[in-house]
Formats: C-alpha cells, structure tokens, sequence
C-alpha cells in the first residue's frame, strides 16, 4: 500500500508541475482557450444548469456542510486519527491551493461565464483539489467501515464521478480553464495519497507502542 500511495502521490505532483510549466504555452494554451471559446459560444444551455448543482457540491457551502457532519460522525466515535487525517486532507488541500493561486496569479476566462467570476485567482483549481482531497479522504473513511467488497466499489465509482463532474463543472461554467482543472484533480490526488501515508505511519508507530 505504502508503495501505491507514494506512487500516486508521484503522479499528482509531476502532473501538477508539468501543467504549471506548460499552462502558458502551446499546446495547452491554444486548448485551454479553444475550449473557453466553445463553452462560451456553443454549449447547450441544459449542461450549463446541470453543471450547477456540482459546483456549489465542490464549492465552500456544499464542503462545509460535508466536513461538519463527518466530523460531527468522527467525535461521536472518538475516532480522533481518523478525524485529524479528514481535517488535514479536507482544510489542508484549501490552504495549499489558496497559496498557489496568488503565487502563480492566473486571470480566470474571460470569454464570458454564466455564473459571477470569483475574485480568486485560476490556477489551479478549488473545487477540483477539494473534490479529489475531501471527497476522496471521506471516501476512505466510510468506505473501512464497509464490510461489503461490492459496496466499497460502488462507494469508489460513485466519488469518482462525483469528483469528476465537480471539476468539470467549473469548465461548463467557464470560471477555469481545462489546465486549472487538471492541475487541481493532480494536487488533490498528490495531497490525499501524502495525508493517507501520514495516517499508515502514525497508525504503525502507534501499534509499536
């Protein structure tokens, strides 16, 4: 496992470097923009409002309320590691990504978005770190505590697309770029794999006690 999640974390952190150096070149700034200007101009109304529910799931009122309960969920177990690796993952992954998105200071589209454009910066993306950071650290939890393969895997399926939808959402809604999107899913992932090494290491050094 130890091995797994240091490779993830790998992944994320290369994927979140290589799309931090190439952002602001082709060909990912001729995608990035290509695709601003078909959300912009061609998208269906309809995907626009369905995209609309994910992102306030993926923004601070929809993540809020989910970290509230499992918290709540987690004191009444007295599972106190548990509940340090949610907040680290959950509150964590929101910290990094507010000190990347003033360091790298990225405008958001301006090809017109249908919702208001948040005064933050782009890169990377919140809602697409918190979705793969949060969701994915809740997801570990409730998924130990299922005693059915098959419902685990439904369980991974579901926030899996969960999370997907939440990023691309930002896309349809034309507040990010494709890149700011990625870059957040790589963060996100990187975070959650480092949390969840943190959580293996002290649970080890707690059973040596």
């Amino acid at each position: 496992m130890t091995r797994v999640l240091l490779s993830l974390s790998l992944v994320g952190i290369v994927g979140f470097v290589v799309l931090a150096v190439g952002y602001d070149h082709d060909p990912l700034s001729s995608m990035d923009r290509e695709v601003v200007e078909w959300v912009a101009a061609e998208l269906p109304r309809a995907v626009e409002w369905a995209a609309r529910p994910f992102s306030w799931l993926g923004g601070w009122i929809g993540l809020t309320a989910l970290g509230i309960v499992a918290g709540v969920l987690l004191v009444r177990e007295r599972a106190w590691l548990d509940l340090a690796f949610f907040l680290t993952a959950f509150l964590g992954a929101q910290l990094v990504v507010a000190i990347l998105k003033n360091a790298f200071d990225r405008p958001r589209p301006s090809a017109g978005s249908a919702v208001p454009l948040p005064e933050s910066f782009a890169f990377p993306s919140g809602h697409a770190a918190a979705g793969s950071a949060g969701l994915g650290a809740l997801a570990v939890l409730i998924a130990e505590r299922l005693p059915s393969l098959r419902d685990r895997v439904r369980l991974w399926v579901a926030v899996v697309v969960v999370g997907l939808a939440v990023g691309l959402s930002r896309i349809a809604l034309n507040v990010h770029y494709v890149t700011d999107v990625l870059a957040g899913w790589c963060l996100g992932l990187a975070w959650l794999a480092a949390c969840l090494l943190v959580r293996d290491r002290v649970r080890r050094g707690t059973r040596g006690v």
